[in-house]
């Protein structure tokens, strides 16, 4: 039977609570929670705080249910072979990783926009927020220590390895960014989170208690 590990399963909790808070008592927490761009720090809307609590808050339920879902699928093995407390750590770090490439990426792309853009309106005016970049994180890890584990990418039934789907994932996700791909996706966000799982786990495995 599945089995859904500690840190997991406080993780699920935390952020389908959170998101139930804003669902039903209508509570705006992204405006300050979410991660506002570093350009409005003078207006008091961005605050350090917002780059570890933008992650668990989501824009709708299809945000929620796929980041979710993720953790669900690969957050139990990488807990049990990791440990709670590097799996907790791999997480974090994670997320707070891929909102500072995000953020780095923003204030760059900000200054290249005319103030009087509707782009520039938007990627001022809306804050951050989602676990993706943890997600990522995750899922970077999970190449990483079973890069030959085959999974199903869904509808087709063809089996993929582990290092090959995450490359695809990494490579969609470069050129959605580059390209502006779905506008609002911070695709950025995901390749910093994958960035910085992967990182993380060789940073660990070069350590005394190497995993492989």
């Amino acid at each position: 039977m599945f089995q859904v590990t500690p840190v997991v399963r406080n993780l699920l909790i935390a952020n389908i609570a959170v998101y139930l808070v804003q669902s039903f008592l209508r509570i705006d927490l992204a405006t300050i929670f979410g991660y506002h761009t570093f350009s409005l720090q003078e207006m008091g809307l961005f605050k350090p705080t917002q780059i570890f609590t933008y992650m668990f808050l989501h824009s709708g339920t299809s945000h929620i249910f796929s980041n979710m879902f993720g953790l669900f699928m690969f957050g139990p093995m990488l807990e049990s072979f990791l440990g709670s407390k590097r799996f907790l750590i791999l997480y974090i770090v994670s997320g707070v990783g891929a909102c500072l490439l995000h953020g780095g990426i923003s204030l760059y792309e900000i200054s290249q926009l005319p103030i009087d853009s509707a782009e520039y309106t938007m990627m001022m005016s809306i804050p951050m927020v989602g676990a993706s970049g943890a997600i990522f994180g995750m899922l970077g890890a999970f190449a990483r220590l079973f890069p030959n584990t085959e999974m199903i990418i869904f509808p087709l039934p063809i089996p993929v390895k582990a290092k090959y789907l995450v490359s695809l994932y990494a490579i969609f996700e470069i050129f959605s960014g580059v390209y502006n791909v779905m506008p609002g996706v911070a695709h950025f966000a995901h390749i910093g989170g994958l960035i910085f799982g992967i990182l993380l786990i060789n940073y660990w495995n070069k350590k005394k208690n190497r995993f492989y």
